[in-house]
């Protein structure tokens, strides 16, 4: 089972690090994500006991996605705010 969790969190890392990083940087993230996908699969017997892994992939990616525009807008700044015309007297 594919997980979109995992690509969420790649999609976390690749803005926080930068589109720009080194071929290596972006393997070793591609790298990151088979592993957290190969370890959410081992843990899959466990958790499905539990809760419903599909629901519960679907709820980390919207936080994962989340977090994500949450690191957008804080790297974007604050608005500018337009002049408010001073009240007519």
């Amino acid at each position: 089972m594919a997980f979109s969790s995992v690509t969420a969190l790649e999609g976390l890392v690749n803005q926080s690090l930068g589109k720009a990083d080194t071929p290596s940087v972006q393997q070793g993230i591609s790298v990151g994500g088979l592993v957290l996908q190969g370890v959410l699969a081992a843990s899959m017997s466990k958790l499905a006991e539990h809760v419903d892994i599909t629901a519960f992939d679907a709820a980390l990616t919207k936080t994962l996605e989340g977090a994500t525009e949450l690191e957008r807008v804080i790297a974007t700044g604050p608005a500018v705010q337009p002049a408010m015309e001073a009240p007519a007297q």
